[in-house]
């Protein structure tokens, strides 16, 4: 889906929907291409929250970031199989527990000691 809107009557931004979910409390959040607009000469990429009464959000990041974010979510797809309980007496431990390094270092720990099909 093309999103596009007029900016300044003459410059218009056109924007790419590359990806989206929405959640059961109809928020959505996607990765979005503006291919179009004021000052874009190479495509932007943006990660764009969107809660159910319409406000936006729009966050751009670096490559890096795009980078790191990704393998995070890729790490949180095994680790959070793992079952961690939360409870008021470990919340300290589990804010030790719960940093980017460690969830990817347990999520490849885990990965590595199935047997994937």
């Amino acid at each position: 889906m093309v999103l596009a809107r007029v900016v300044d009557m003459e410059k218009e931004i056109v924007d790419h929907n590359v990806w989206s979910q929405r959640n059961k409390g109809n928020y959505e959040i996607s990765i979005v291409a503006r291919l179009k607009g004021p000052l874009v000469s190479n495509v932007q990429y943006t990660l764009r929250l969107k809660a159910p009464d319409d406000y936006t959000i729009d966050y751009m990041t670096t490559l890096d970031g795009f980078k790191e974010l990704g393998e995070l979510f890729q790490a949180l797809h095994y680790f959070c199989k793992l079952p961690i309980y939360a409870n008021a007496k470990h919340v300290d431990k589990l804010k030790e527990l719960l940093t980017p390094e460690n969830i990817k270092k347990f999520a490849e720990i885990i990965k590595t000691s199935r047997l994937e099909k």
